[in-house]
Formats: structure tokens, sequence, C-alpha cells
């Protein structure tokens, strides 16, 4: 993947709880591909979230010095729950230089919610959705309004809770082991973020034919 370097900021249910959490290896995998191929990416979630206590309690501090010492290039923080004016401002400094920022389906829904919400011309936000059959998703899936966002990346099987709540030009679908969940997770960001900006330098021209969106899009450059 060859690409002007963005500056990408990452609101992760867990980092930590791999084995509690197995979209934390592909989000792992994920910092470690965007690293390689030149990419600034920091990783934020939630001081205390019940994930990382639970491996943190299983593993002790172990857990933590694994994915300091296994995984050096990640730039990982956790940050403290705000809502309400303070979770605003606060979501305003940290994106403040950022050109997109990917929300995990699943963390604090007043942040997802304002991440979506603050999606401009040149600041990108998608909403990435890995878990079938969750129940504890569920409530997140349908209470999150997808429209804001600029993609939504998600499994096969979720794609039904998103159709008809979002253009089906936003919808991507990922499937496959963490490496390669990892890789069509940043390429598809980044050709969102590319196509995006090619739409609206062509603005005075897109959308005159009339015809219907294309069906949902595959990261590999299939159709749902």
């Amino acid at each position: 993947m060859i690409s002007p370097r963005f500056h990408w900021v990452l609101f992760v249910r867990s980092l930590v709880a791999v084995e509690e959490h197995p979209p934390a290896q592909v989000f792992r995998l994920l910092g470690r591909f965007l690293a390689q191929h030149g990419q600034e990416a920091i990783f934020l979630e939630e001081r205390g979230n019940p994930l990382t206590v639970q491996a943190l309690r299983r593993r002790g501090v172990a857990a933590l010095r694994e994915l300091a010492t296994a995984w050096p290039e990640l730039r990982y923080h956790t940050v403290e729950h705000r809502s309400g004016a303070h979770l605003v401002e606060w979501l305003g400094r940290t994106l403040a230089t950022a050109d997109l920022a990917l929300v995990e389906l699943g963390v604090d829904e007043n942040l997802a919610y304002w991440v979506g919400q603050l999606t401009r011309p040149h600041f990108h936000t998608i909403l990435v959705d890995l878990l079938p059959a969750v129940p504890e998703l569920e409530p997140h899936r349908h209470r999150l309004d997808p429209s804001p966002f600029t993609a939504v990346i998600c499994h096969p099987l979720n794609i039904p809770a998103y159709r008809g709540r979002t253009s089906a030009r936003r919808l991507i679908v990922v499937d496959g082991p963490p490496e390669h969940l990892a890789t069509a997770i940043a390429e598809a960001a980044i050709a969102t973020l590319l196509q995006t900006a090619e739409n609206l330098r062509l603005t005075p021209t897109a959308g005159q034919n009339g015809s219907d969106p294309p069906p949902v899009q595959r990261a590999n450059g299939g159709t749902g």
C-alpha cells in the first residue's frame, strides 16, 4: 500500500484483552501494518473498561508487558470517561490534527456518536463492527446512527443492521483471519478517504446520471 501519510485516531474497546476480545488482535495487526507503511496512528481505550480489567485479573501486569514488548510500534493510551460538553471539547482537541478516526462498535455510545457528528469533508470517520452474534453489541448496533460516518466497515453478518440506515456506498464488508482483516481495514479506510477527496474535487459533475447506488462493497473489490 502506497499512500500519503495520514494521522489516524482509533477508539477501541480494548487493545490489551486479546483472549477476551478477538478484535484486539486485529487492531494490533492493523497498528503494525500502519506503522510499517508510514502511517501515524494512536489507539485510545477507556481506562478501566471491563475487557481490560478482565484481562488484568487473569494475567496481571503480564498483559500490559506483553503489549509493550511484543508490539513496540503501537502508540497506545488509556483515557478517562467523559460526557457532555467535556467529551465534545476533548474530542475536538484530540482530533484536531487527525485525518480520520476509526471507532469500534461497543465503545462508549456518546463517544461514538460525537465522533460521527464531527465528520467533515476533510476529516473522515469510520465505524468498525467486526463481531457477529454478540448479544451485548446488539443495542449499540441499533441505537448508534451510522449515517454521519464516512463509512461502516463490518462483518458480512452485520450488514443487515445497517442497510437502509446509511448509503450502500458507505458499507464495506470485511472477513477472514486477523492478518487479512487488518490489511483489509487499512486499505478500505484509505481508499475511502482518497475516494472522498476525489469526489470533492469532482463535485460539480458527480451524481448527474440519476443511477441507483452500487451494492455493498467488499474490501477486496468484490460485492456483498
